[in-house]
């Protein structure tokens, strides 16, 4: 029988009739409820409690991959950070190399499913949970942009990874 935790592991599943690839996560599910997207209280709201990604609580959160600014003695305006309930994960064997969609090799049926391998950051666009993108000025606009070329052109550089997606 298998363990809890592996029934959490996501996978990447094949579609048997049209060949198509998706993910399976269940981990997911177990994300907490209470950090959905709020209504901007105001520009003078108090940080919400429970909010791990406000500055001063950095350590409730997933290693950080890299700030902005990136001196540590400045307070930080941007941090991408890994996911706590990642779709795909970091830590499992990559798959082999997957065929076009909807190809198979002539003689077996191929995977119907593989580790979910892969990266699933957060970008922590500001450090105030009331604050959002639209908020922010040009010039910070621009910062957060810059932060997500940046970490697409870090997973780029990973031999595995064939497709970045960025949802902001």
């Amino acid at each position: 029988m298998a363990s809890a935790e592996a029934s959490r592991i996501s996978e990447a599943r094949r579609d048997a009739v049209f060949g198509r690839w998706v993910v399976f996560s269940p981990a997911r599910s177990c994300r907490p409820t209470d950090l959905k997207s709020h209504s901007p209280a105001g520009p003078l709201a108090p940080p919400k409690p429970s909010c791990p990604f406000c500055a001063g609580r950095e350590s409730e959160c997933a290693p950080q991959i890299f700030r902005v600014p990136p001196d540590g003695s400045l307070p930080w305006r941007i941090r991408v950070i890994q996911n706590l309930y990642p779709a795909l994960r970091r830590d499992v064997e990559p798959p082999p190399p997957v065929l076009p969609e909807g190809e198979a090799p002539p003689d077996e049926p191929g995977e119907r499913a593989v580790p979910g391998f892969g990266f699933h950051d957060v970008v922590i666009e500001t450090p105030r949970h009331d604050v959002r993108l639209w908020d922010l000025d040009a010039e910070g606009v621009g910062d957060v942009l810059l932060a997500y070329a940046e970490r697409v052109r870090q997973l780029g550089e990973h031999p595995v990874v064939k497709y970045v997606q960025v949802e902001p």
